[in-house]
């Protein structure tokens, strides 16, 4: 009879039944007792598959390294990416980069136009000084010319452009002071000046003022605001107006230029500033008289000599361009008529006359006064300041940039010995003249200066000072420069007969020519419309989604006026819906705006990667200064 159960001979030796002597599926589940099979008991090499364990998590779970299961927290994906934006931000500005490159983004921060593509974009002007883009229009070659009665711009539609003032001066000298805000897109302005020529008594001629012309050059120009003085024509004795009878103006000068009664007034200079300037009162306004009698009652300053009101000596480090005016001309007793110096821009020139004495130390009489340059005034007839008792401050023979030195004056009236006045102004004055024996000579010419912060020497075109018994018929010498001669006929026009610095004639009238300054600059307006692409930029696989950290100062509506996509094939972009996170630091200036899109475009390849900026119906000005774009 067979065996019908198994025995322990049927089992091996060695106490084990091997895998040949097990039939496939012969051992079933409930064969095996449970916690029968340790860990020992199963092969480092057994491959079981995941689907044989009953695990207790769901497909989101994940196991933690104590061997339990929990949840995958996705609350600070979003963060985290906005924080990797604005970290990217603001290391590119830090280090000054153009573009910074993330493994899947990019941060450009706009320190110069190198990530984006210029050739797409429209009414979006870069502002280099500050690193932004803005909706701007730009508007090439404005022109306008400041001067004595008004301002008035090649064509008139580009006024609206410009912020400006204007403001005669009314007393105690004549001249127009103002100021200009530029436009944020101005950084280079061609500069055309003159100074104001110098009045007589109708006998010796009057200098006339000098001219420059030159770039002034700066990002620190963009919509700052800075002041300007427009010198007019110093007159004579004779000189009235309707508010203002002869004997109540006398002689009186332009801004800063030296004046009294029995001579012509010297002409005002005529300068821009990089900042306000301060006016003040000078003395010669309303005095009448041949001289001023000692021990009688006196108008001029205590210190100094007489001059018309003009801007203080402490604007002089504000200086930016200054040209000098004409030294006016006097004929006293009958003496052959004395010539005023001619104002000019590195230096004027000495007064003359027949019986001058240009040299100011060797004393005699009919001494004329000495022209100024860029480091010191022109001496004062007879004698310098100083070395006479009432004669004056020594600082009038400082030089620059001594704290000390005196500027925008011109050589005035002062006693003794009948010091007349009459200089040019300028960065320097030039000096007045003296009559100790009954004969008087001619008055010194004004200087300019040019401050090197804004203005390359390179750039500086200027014609020499010339005195009025030189000059060429009329007598100005800015008729003659070529960079008058050379400007298109408008704006030639644009400086009026009269307003060309002319000294007054001998024998004529008594009144020289104002002085002028003519702008040439790039300004815009805000526009309407916008348009601001990236350059394309590379993915390394196929991203499916982009999150984008706008950086701005928004004037108008977020995500209609002003909106952001994201293209991923370079031909169809992805509207993305912005939510403002608030400022950068504090509470104004930059805000942070964020937002995420699912990318569509299906063109090949799908590794081109864009953000364009669309404004639309914009009212306000715009301003987007970075862009950080990331993708997955």
């Amino acid at each position: 009879m067979s065996d019908t159960k198994v025995n322990s001979n049927m089992i091996e030796e060695s106490g084990k039944v091997s895998s040949g002597q097990i039939q496939p599926n012969s051992i079933s589940t409930a064969d095996i007792t449970n916690s029968s099979i340790t860990n020992s008991d199963i092969s480092p090499s057994a491959a079981i598959a995941l689907n044989k364990f009953s695990l207790p998590g769901s497909s989101s779970d994940f196991l933690k390294g104590d061997g339990s299961f929990g949840t995958v927290d996705l609350s600070a994906v979003g963060t985290n990416a906005f924080n990797v934006g604005v970290l990217g931000f603001k290391l590119a500005v830090n280090e000054g980069l153009t573009i910074f490159n993330l493994v899947d983004g990019i941060v450009d921060e706009f320190n110069s136009e190198g990530g984006i593509d210029t050739g797409e974009n429209s009414n979006a002007s870069y502002e280099s000084a500050s690193d932004f883009y803005q909706n701007l229009s730009p508007t090439p070659g404005v022109a306008m010319h400041l001067g004595v009665d008004a301002v008035t711009f090649e064509n008139p539609e580009h006024a609206p452009l410009i912020t400006y003032t204007s403001q005669e001066a009314t007393f105690g000298a004549f001249g127009t002071q103002g100021s200009i805000t530029f436009p944020t897109l101005t950084t280079s302005i061609e500069a055309t000046m003159v100074g104001a020529g110098a009045g007589n008594n109708s006998q010796g001629s009057g200098g006339s003022g000098g001219s420059v012309q030159g770039t002034i050059a700066s990002p620190s120009i963009a919509g700052a605001t800075w002041d300007y003085v427009v010198g007019e024509a110093g007159v004579g004795p004779q000189y009235s107006t309707p508010q203002y009878p002869s004997g109540d103006i006398g002689a009186t000068g332009g801004y800063g230029g030296g004046a009294y009664g029995a001579i012509g007034g010297g002409g005002g200079f005529t300068g821009i500033f990089d900042g306000e300037v301060t006016i003040i009162e000078g003395g010669t306004y309303g005095e009448t008289g041949n001289y001023h009698t000692p021990g009688t009652p006196n108008n001029y300053p205590f210190e100094g000599p007489g001059f018309s009101d003009t801007v203080s000596p402490t604007n002089a480090s504000e200086a930016v361009l200054i040209v000098g005016s004409g030294g006016a001309g006097e004929n006293s007793n009958g003496a052959p008529a004395a010539q005023g110096g001619g104002g000019g821009f590195t230096a004027g020139t000495n007064g003359s006359g027949g019986f001058s004495v240009p040299t100011a130390s060797s004393g005699g009489t009919n001494a004329s006064g000495g022209g100024a340059d860029q480091e010191a005034n022109g001496h004062l007839g007879a004698y310098p300041v100083g070395e006479i008792s009432g004669g004056g401050p020594a600082e009038w023979t400082q030089e620059s940039p001594h704290p000390d030195a005196i500027h925008f004056q011109g050589g005035g009236m002062m006693y003794p010995p009948y010091h007349y006045g009459g200089g040019g102004s300028g960065y320097h004055g030039g000096g007045g003249t003296s009559d100790p024996g009954g004969y008087t000579g001619g008055t010194g010419g004004g200087s300019g200066y040019s401050n090197p912060t804004y203005v390359a020497t390179p750039s500086l075109e200027y014609e020499t000072a010339v005195g009025s018994a030189s000059n060429p018929t009329p007598l100005s010498v800015f008729d003659e420069a070529p960079y008058y001669t050379g400007l298109p006929s408008p704006r030639q026009a644009l400086f009026a007969d009269g307003a060309r610095g002319e000294g007054a004639t001998s024998g004529a009238t008594n009144t020289g020519g104002d002085g002028g300054i003519l702008l040439v600059f790039d300004a815009g307006s805000s526009s309407t419309s916008m348009t601001l692409v990236s350059d394309t930029f590379t993915a390394s696989a196929t991203p499916s989604t982009s999150r984008v950290v706008l950086f701005a100062e928004i004037a108008d509506d977020l995500n209609t006026d002003v909106a952001i996509s994201v293209t991923r094939d370079n031909t169809t972009y992805n509207s993305v819906s912005l939510t403002d996170t608030g400022f950068v630091s504090g509470s104004s200036g930059i805000k942070i705006y964020t937002g995420s899109t699912p990318l569509t475009g299906s063109a090949s390849p799908q590794v081109q990667m864009r953000w364009k900026v669309v404004g639309s119906s914009l009212t306000g000005t715009n301003k987007i200064h970075g862009v950080a774009l990331q993708w997955a």
